[in-house]
């Protein structure tokens, strides 16, 4: 779910309970400028802001997300299937094996997209302080360690799916080189 769609779907929520702004920022203990700005599509909400307008609405935090977590799973099924046909000559003997696997990456690489449009967005590094004393720096962001972590296992995944390939015996190219871009 994007930020704006989510705004939309608490604003409407809002009005539902006769509620204005100001009056639900106040119950939900925000401040009405964050509350507006996360409204509007302009703030993407904090976890902590999430639960404190879910319950508010009477929702759960997933209910306000559940667009999101729909739209996640439709990309990984998507995901499965183009690894499942680039990967269709995968002996019968180790299909069971292959089948979590090809989750496992196609989960890898939706959440590897989505890591790598944030590190877009907003960089590599942030400034950083550890009190109010000390001069900011630079510092990786968190999300940017998580990248490099998910990629690591993804590209280990794709390897064992690779490994259970029978070997290239034809001159076209192979689903293992199709895979790796070769």
């Amino acid at each position: 779910m994007n930020i704006e769609h989510m705004g939309t779907k608490i604003k409407q929520s809002r009005k539902k309970m006769g509620l204005t702004q100001e009056e639900f920022a106040k119950k939900s203990k925000l401040s009405y400028s964050y509350f507006s700005s996360i409204e509007r599509g302009v703030s993407s909400p904090s976890l902590e802001a999430l639960d404190r307008i879910a319950k508010v609405l009477n929702l759960t935090v997933v209910d306000l997300l559940n667009d999101r977590i729909n739209a996640a799973e439709k990309r990984v099924e998507e995901e499965t299937e183009r690894l499942s046909q680039l990967l269709d000559e995968i002996p019968q003997k180790n299909k069971k094996l292959a089948e979590g696997l090809i989750v496992q990456a196609a989960r890898l690489r939706i959440l590897l997209d989505d890591n790598w449009k944030d590190i877009l967005e907003n960089g590599e590094y942030e400034k950083f302080r550890q009190s109010d004393k000390q001069e900011p720096y630079d510092r990786k962001r968190p999300i940017v360690e998580n990248y490099d972590n998910r990629d690591r296992t993804y590209k280990e995944v794709i390897k064992q799916l690779t490994d259970l390939l029978p070997p290239n015996k034809s001159e076209t190219k192979s689903p293992k080189a199709r895979l790796l871009g070769r």
